[in-house]
């Protein structure tokens, strides 16, 4: 009686775990509407979808599809709150494991990371490289062509599933997440969704950046928790080839905007080496007319920062993007007629707090006090 009691909490579909996921799904996404409906019957919804799970009758419901415009043009295919929670399932109990397999020079969507850390990280790699700035080194920065949208489907359940089978887990648990995992990467959300936003906007889209456009077996969506997550996975492999195979001491990579130092005969004999390696193991190719080859004192573009040997610099475009932001936001709120209420007062302080958060990162004293001092006599 003990074990048939027991046996179920094995698995990773418990109403504990279905509960602690929505808790951790709803720090960021409560207020929105369907957050709303879900919460209005929380016990039921809660229950009935770990009954799904426990069942494997779940299916991913219908997506909301619209166009980001910053800092470029980007396809958003956002889950449901319903379909959210079933993601922070899955990341919540494969993550741990990941962790432990992937390097601490992967940067991007994980604890204790993030931009800022990264290019904190480049400069140290910087300074190794250098011999604390003495000696002339080289920098190959590289990119992998619409990435999100050419991940192969079949070669991400195949990694994730190696790993997970060589677990000293019990075999429920196994064959849960390996279904939960299997219903998730080969989802095709342009199969159940509907449209948000400009309709125009989607034609800035490029065809090698669209779930619309990309091949059968092909692409995830971004916007989705847990695409972030197998974005790590799949890169994992580029990220133990360079080290292991091509041993680069000072390398660091966010999503798929990765950077080599070394001398520039070894890095030139690196791209051609990984470049074959994506197109023979992950089946992704390098974006070429992205590729940066130069001197590490003429200074690294990385993450919205100018990054030189000793010092870094917020980019020039991010404070032009910035100043034109400003300024219809000084007009917003001076117009006699313009009808500024709290709330846009609330979305400009918090588009200011960004901003100067991001620029705090950087040697940007004079930057911020000239935008300041503008600011108060009208210009930006």
């Amino acid at each position: 009686m003990e074990s048939a009691i027991c046996a179920p909490m094995s698995g990773i579909f418990t109403f504990e775990k279905v509960y602690r996921a929505y808790l951790d799904c709803r720090k960021t996404k409560r207020k929105t509407i369907n957050a709303l409906k879900f919460e209005y019957n929380l016990e039921r919804n809660l229950f009935l979808l770990q009954k799904e799970l426990e069942t494997r009758t779940y299916k991913p419901g219908r997506s909301i599809c619209f166009v980001v415009t910053e800092p470029c043009p980007r396809e958003i295919f956002a889950a449901g709150f319903r379909d959210r929670v079933v993601h922070h399932i899955l990341v919540k109990e494969a993550e741990p494991i990941w962790e432990k397999h992937f390097i601490s020079d992967s940067f991007a969507c994980r604890k204790n990371k993030g931009t800022h850390s990264a290019v904190k990280r480049l400069r140290l790699h910087i300074k190794k490289e250098t011999k604390n700035y003495k000696e002339r080194k080289f920098y190959l920065q590289l990119d992998i062509s619409g990435f999100f949208m050419a991940i192969n489907h079949d070669i991400l359940y195949s990694l994730f599933e190696k790993l997970i089978l060589k677990q000293n887990k019990p075999q429920k648990w196994k064959d849960d997440i390996l279904w939960l995992a299997k219903t998730i990467i080969f989802q095709k959300p342009t199969n159940n969704y509907v449209t948000k936003g400009n309709p125009s906007l989607f034609s800035l889209i490029p065809p090698r950046k669209s779930l619309f456009s990309s091949a059968k077996g092909k692409g995830l969506p971004i916007g989705n928790y847990s695409s972030q997550f197998f974005a790590n996975v799949y890169l994992n492999q580029l990220d133990q080839f360079v080290k292991r195979e091509i041993k680069c001491k000072n390398y660091i990579r966010y999503v798929d905007d990765f950077i080599l130092l070394g001398e520039s005969k070894e890095l030139n004999d690196a791209e051609a080496k990984i470049n074959q390696f994506l197109k023979m193991k992950l089946d992704l190719e390098l974006n070429l007319r992205k590729t940066k080859l130069q001197p590490v004192v003429s200074g690294l573009d990385f993450l919205g920062y100018f990054v030189k040997s000793n010092y870094v610099l917020v980019r020039k475009r991010v404070v032009i993007k910035f100043k034109n932001k400003l300024l219809k936001c000084c007009k917003l709120l001076s117009a006699k007629d313009a009808g500024a209420t709290a709330k846009d007062a609330k979305t400009i302080l918090a588009m200011l707090n960004s901003y100067y958060g991001h620029f705090g990162h950087a040697f940007s004293f004079n930057l911020r006090k000239s935008i300041y001092e503008k600011s108060r006599g009208g210009g930006a």
